[in-house]
Parts: structure tokens; C-alpha cells; sequence
């Protein structure tokens, strides 16, 4: 009796432990899931659009904008404090399908190490890492970023800034597909109109 009870409880951690080592990528961030509208996440979050009201963009706020489609809230409006905007990209036939999100006090690349193992706590081990630098996570829904956003790799400018960018992957397929353009900006969500030109 002994022995099958210990066995039993042996499969269980162990398949316990699996299922919580192999949990699938968010479908989204906190409250906010691939497809939604911008008035559902405006809901869900229960954000009243206010600009912020200082040019460090502490405290609570959401715009729209500036890019179609784009809603842009502060950490703290939705209760993550460690972040200062994130922004929702969501399209007008495909709902949500890009969320691009900016830290705090970390305007460095040698800081996208130190957030490593909270991520990979969070979502698992990488899938890889690459120079940039640029941790990625992907399973058949999510492709998720951890990366230093750099504005022109040629200036380095004060928006430059440490980010995780999470796109629905079946989304973006979409959306790339019914662009008539080159290339899909996936800031924007919509297609660009001409390449960035070098100056």
C-alpha cells in the first residue's frame, strides 16, 4: 500500500511540475487578450483616456494614439509599477494584435540581463537569445521580445528604451498578408508608406 501511495505521488509532482514548466505564452497582457477592441480594453482595465500631466509621464493616464489604432497607458494605470507606458496596437479588423511595453529606469542595454530571470520565470526559458541584445519567447500564439528598443541604430536618442514587445503571431500573419505594402510596420500596425530613408 505504501509503495503505490509513494508512486502515485510521484506522478503527480512530476506531472504537475511538468504542466507548470511547459505553460503556454499569455495570449495578451494582464487583463488584455489578442482580439480585443480598444474599447474592451479600455473595460477591462476601466482607464479613463487623460493625458499625463507632467513630461516624465509618472502617475495615471491612457491616450490614443499617436499611431492609428494605438492606445497608450501608463504602468501605474494598470497596475504595474515597474513600467511606464504600455501601448496597445489594435486593428480595426483584426482587434488587438501587438502590445509594446516600456520600462522605467532602464534607458541601458546592461539592463535587459538583471530582467532575464524575471521573464524567464514568468514565461519559461527562452526560446533563444540573440545579439541587440534580444531575448525571444515564441510557441504557435505568441511571439514575445525582450529587447533594447533602439529608435536609429545610427543616433542614439533619449527614446531609445528597454521593452517587451508581445505580437499575436496568427494576427500579424494576417495583417502582413492583406498589406499591399513591403513591409508591415508593426509599431503602427498599418503598412509603411515609404522605406525610412538614411539621411
Amino acid at each position: 500500500m505504501k509503495k503505490s501511495v509513494w508512486i502515485f505521488f510521484t506522478v503527480f509532482v512530476v506531472s504537475g511540475w511538468t504542466e507548470a514548466s511547459g505553460a503556454s505564452l499569455p495570449t495578451g497582457f494582464g487583463k488584455a487578450a489578442w482580439g480585443m477592441t480598444k474599447e474592451e480594453i479600455i473595460s477591462s482595465y476601466q482607464i479613463l483616456i487623460a493625458p499625463p500631466k507632467s513630461e516624465e509621464a509618472e502617475g495615471v493616464w491612457a491616450v490614443e494614439g499617436p499611431a492609428p489604432g494605438e492606445l497608450t497607458v501608463s504602468g501605474e494605470a494598470i497596475g504595474e509599477k515597474e513600467i511606464r507606458s504600455v501601448s496597445f496596437g489594435v486593428h480595426p479588423k483584426h482587434g488587438l494584435s501587438l502590445i509594446h511595453i516600456r520600462f522605467k529606469d532602464t534607458n541601458s542595454p546592461t539592463h535587459l540581463q538583471a530582467l532575464i530571470p524575471k521573464w524567464t520565470s514568468r514565461y519559461g526559458p527562452p526560446t533563444e537569445q540573440l545579439p541587440g541584445p534580444r531575448v525571444v519567447w515564441e510557441d504557435t500564439t505568441t511571439h514575445v521580445e525582450l529587447t533594447y528598443h533602439t529608435v536609429s541604430p545610427r543616433h542614439p536618442t533619449s527614446s531609445d528604451h528597454l521593452a517587451i514587445v508581445l505580437w499575436s503571431m496568427p494576427r500579424m500573419e494576417k495583417i502582413t498578408a492583406e498589406s499591399e505594402a513591403h513591409i508591415p510596420d508593426v509599431e503602427k500596425l498599418n503598412p509603411m508608406q515609404e522605406p525610412h530613408k538614411e539621411k
